[in-house]
């Protein structure tokens, strides 16, 4: 959603980890022993089988089929169908603010959401400013949570100060009647990852309702049941947002009161997604191919597009950010090759050369460098051009320099005193 994501360039480091899935991790040169590291090297080149276990390469996916027309027919019916309807929905005069909060944040769970965000501002702008007459007697702890999250979720900052009516006036603790509403403890627990510093009866609600919660989970609906087990064993807001849809999706399903259209629009919208991250998966891993670094180099690298591209999908699940979601894997997994050669392969003398090399960013003056990281070098800064040009051509010039700052940045500060520290057996 366009209020809550962090305006941020491609940074080839910070990505989120697979969900429920054991990613194969890097090892540690402390890993290795320690007549390996003497004389600023490796008495040897270690093997695949020393350092890296083999990888999800995404070469299942060239086996997928993905139909153009298929495309063409999704959009349409979203464009044409789904839109106006759940617009309509959102605008009604008819549909108090209360409701058309519950709705926005049906939309957020179905991660629909983004295709009415200037309708969901106007909505929620207008909204906030008479905050006060929403929720003056309100006294239901799921729509009091909702309003919270959402209006969080937007940047508007509604206070905690609000849940102080669900505590008791003598003892300060929660009442008995916020345990007997579950779906009501579900949504507070939700909101509570929305917390700010020094919020603490949000800090004491989130405590409180994962206890009561994790009671309650053999005793409601099965569906809801595993709604709650979900919750509590990755919070929302510490996972992917297509994958928490595909969840809330399942879940909303199963609920009597759901509304047909908008599960629709949901299911579309979600296979829609689906054939945007098999068709860029496989134009990535083509392109990883026709580099074909294995050859050219002596060492064996971790190949990572899978993982690198599901970390993009937590950054940018919407189709529009294809292009964003396939620059941002092909940078980050020739930065993986750069990582390895710091922790694996490069002596100290070598690395050091070689962020020399980085920071003057220079494909003319790399003559001096091991020929292995000659080719290393000229990759990276053939592809920062490629990109450039594609940015180029759709009219956005100079958006590759951040990130080409931030790798300048990475290797000298963070790879290079790794590698410092590693070599002095600190690691």
């Amino acid at each position: 959603m366009r209020a809550s994501r962090m305006m941020m360039s491609f940074d080839p480091k910070t990505l989120p980890c697979a969900h429920r899935v054991r990613l194969c991790h890097k090892a540690k040169l402390s890993h290795l022993p320690g007549r390996l590291l003497r004389n600023q090297t490796l008495s040897r080149q270690p093997t695949k089988q020393d350092l890296f276990c083999v990888m999800a390469t995404g070469d299942h996916l060239f086996a997928v089929p993905v139909d153009g027309s298929e495309f063409n027919a999704i959009e349409h019916e979203i464009e044409s169908v789904m839109k106006p309807y759940v617009r309509n929905m959102l605008m009604s005069p008819h549909t108090c603010d209360k409701e058309k909060i519950r709705l926005i944040y049906l939309l957020i769970s179905l991660a629909i959401s983004h295709y009415f965000e200037d309708e969901i501002e106007e909505i929620l702008s207008k909204a906030f400013g008479k905050l006060e007459g929403l929720i003056s007697k309100e006294d239901d702890l799921e729509t009091i949570s909702t309003m919270f999250e959402v209006f969080r979720l937007y940047g508007h900052k509604m206070s905690c100060d609000v849940f102080e009516r669900f505590r008791g006036e003598h003892d300060g603790k929660f009442k008995e009647s916020v345990v007997r509403d579950v779906r009501g403890m579900l949504q507070l627990y939700q909101a509570s990852y929305l917390k700010t510093k020094d919020e603490n009866i949000i800090e004491e609600a989130r405590s409180f309702t994962r206890t009561h919660l994790a009671a309650v989970t053999s005793t409601t609906q099965p569906h809801l049941s595993k709604h709650i087990q979900n919750a509590l064993y990755i919070p929302r807001y510490h996972c992917v947002e297509i994958a928490v849809a595909r969840e809330y999706i399942s879940f909303y399903e199963q609920e009597q009161d759901h509304e047909e259209n908008l599960l629709k629009f949901a299911k579309l919208n979600f296979s829609y997604c689906q054939l945007h991250y098999v068709k860029e998966l496989k134009d990535v891993t083509t392109w990883w191919k026709e580099l074909d670094l294995a050859s050219k180099l002596p060492n064996t690298f971790r190949d990572r597009n899978v993982e690198i591209y599901f970390g993009m999908m937590g950054i940018y699940f919407e189709p529009r950010y294809s292009l964003a979601r396939v620059i941002g894997t092909k940078i980050s997994m020739i930065m993986t090759v750069v990582d390895d050669t710091y922790d694996a392969y490069g002596t100290l003398p070598e690395v050091i050369s070689f962020t020399d090399a980085l920071q003057r960013w220079d494909i003319e003056t790399i003559e001096d460098l091991p020929n292995y990281m000659q080719i290393i070098f000229r990759t990276l800064w053939e592809i920062m051009q490629d990109i450039e040009r594609e940015m180029s051509s759709l009219g956005r010039t100079g958006g590759l320099q951040p990130t080409i700052d931030e790798i300048k940045s990475l290797t000298k500060k963070g790879y290079l005193e790794i590698a410092k520290w590693a070599r002095a057996t600190k690691l």
